[in-house]
């Protein structure tokens, strides 16, 4: 890339990287959302309450930060090619 922005080449091949990065985030969006399913069914004995709650807390603002990511990816698939 050149100071005066990139290439006609690099754009194609950003939005490239970034479409195979979309379903990256959506399967690490999936893995949290089960993460935090299972925490919340882990029966009392086998973890305190305070543990399942930090691990919950942990998995949901994990899931919110790939949420914002996934936006991000998608609003840059939206710009049209050059």
């Amino acid at each position: 890339m050149d100071m005066n922005g990139p290439s006609h080449e690099e754009v194609p091949a950003t939005r490239r990287l970034l479409a195979q990065a979309v379903p990256l985030v959506d399967e690490a969006r999936a893995l949290s959302y089960a993460l935090i399913r299972v925490l919340a069914s882990t029966p009392r004995e086998e973890l305190s309450r305070e543990d399942i709650d930090a691990l919950s807390q942990l998995a949901y603002e994990l899931l919110n930060k790939l949420n914002q990511a996934l936006e991000l990816f998608q609003e840059i698939d939206k710009v049209p090619d050059p």
